[in-house]
């Protein structure tokens, strides 16, 4: 939305980052992905830097937020993860289902939830820090899971696991969850996720997408954000993408990205697990770089090296908006910056009388910020740039 000076009305963007929404229907609540910010965020921006039919590109997508709110907004979205479980549910949230889809999944939760009190044919696989309870239920209800015909229903039920999963393992009861507590809510939180998933295929209906077109409206990869633009993919699109909106990893910043907390203290590598996907990897690989000195020069040497890939996919005319936080933005911002401009891009404001920065605080962050009250790390930064036009391209 423009303005009577021409110049986008930044007035609906400032509310979404004023929000402390993370999750806000649809399919957004399939799956609360660490570091995931406001969908409202992400509406405000597509809709103010990209028109219908346009392709967004979210290199860094994460749980698909961006790729959801773009869909709804009637645009061709392209992600990409380096972590297959990301991969994995920004698939899933996307993906429609048909009236048999959803008959076949239901008739999978009632009959999970119906055996969850016999006994398992086989012991439940060890899962580290996964307490034994949801280990053996969850290791049931997967069981039935291979009797699902498709596997676009095999998938949305281990993303209700999935989902199930992070449910009880944020319990604040210290005896944990039962396997009776999991049985009762395994076919509820099935209807309400298909419910969820109804609802975004309905706006993106609402959009000028018909529900077959959706998933053909997506491009998802699952890799790292260098070299794109050599992807074959990316490489055989006819338009490129007009508007880059991603949150790409933070310096410095402790995020667990491939695992899950135990009630906020020991690590489990169950999600990958119950999404059967590749892990294997340390916390570093999907940071980015560690948090030591040398993990910070290998962050940076990393958004170099993605941003100029970026850059010659973008449209000459396009913008790059990103939603970022600082372990210590006084010495992080101008070396982000920096290394923006050594990628090939030019700093931009998307309004000409502001001034300020448009600044985010980030409630309930569970990356230590609440024990040591308002640091860098609980507030992120909406940063914009453009190509610089005296940059060669290459393809």
């Amino acid at each position: 939305m423009k303005s009577v000076t021409g110049w986008p009305d930044l007035r609906g963007l400032r509310c979404a980052l004023e929000s402390a929404k993370y999750t806000g229907g649809w399919t957004h609540n399939f799956y609360l992905y660490p570091a995931r910010f406001s969908p409202d965020i992400a509406h405000a921006v597509i809709d103010m830097f990209s028109k219908p039919g346009d392709w967004v590109m979210d290199p860094f997508m994460g749980g698909g937020t961006t790729i959801i709110e773009g869909l709804a907004l009637g645009r061709r979205m392209i992600g990409i993860d380096l972590n297959a479980l990301a991969h994995f549910v920004a698939s899933v949230r996307t993906k429609p289902l048909s009236p048999h889809d959803e008959l076949a999944v239901r008739r999978w939760a009632i009959t999970a939830a119906r055996h969850a009190s016999s006994s398992c044919v086989e012991a439940p696989p060890k899962i580290k820090n996964l307490p034994h309870p949801v280990s053996e239920f969850v290791s049931q209800a997967l069981s039935h899971v291979s009797a699902l015909p498709f596997a676009r229903q095999r998938a949305f039920a281990r993303c209700v696991l999935l989902r199930l999963g992070q449910v009880a393992l944020d319990c604040r009861d210290n005896r944990g969850p039962s396997g009776r507590m999991l049985a009762a809510r395994l076919p509820i939180l099935t209807d309400q996720m298909l419910g969820g998933l109804r609802d975004f295929v309905q706006a993106c209906r609402d959009a000028g997408i018909c529900k077959t077109e959706i998933s053909s409206r997506r491009i998802l990869i699952c890799r790292d954000a260098i070299s794109l633009d050599k992807e074959p993919q990316l490489a055989a699109l006819e338009t490129r993408p007009r508007l880059i909106f991603t949150s790409p990893p933070y310096p410095r910043v402790h995020v667990l990205y491939h695992r899950w907390q135990v009630r906020g203290r020991k690590e489990t590598p169950a999600p990958y697990w119950i999404a059967d996907v590749p892990d294997g990897y340390y916390a570093s690989h999907y940071t980015g770089g560690s948090r030591t000195p040398t993990g910070e020069h290998n962050y940076y040497l990393l958004i170099k090296t993605a941003f100029t890939s970026i850059r010659n996919i973008l449209a000459p005319d396009g913008i790059v908006a990103q939603l970022i936080g600082f372990a210590d933005i006084k010495k992080q911002l101008p070396k982000y910056l920096a290394t923006m401009s050594e990628a090939g891009f030019e700093r931009w404001t998307p309004d000409r009388s502001q001034k300020e920065r448009l600044w985010r605080y980030v409630p309930n962050r569970k990356w230590y910020a609440k024990l040591q009250g308002a640091v860098d790390a609980s507030t992120e930064l909406l940063l914009f740039h453009r190509p610089r036009p005296h940059v060669l391209r290459r393809r």
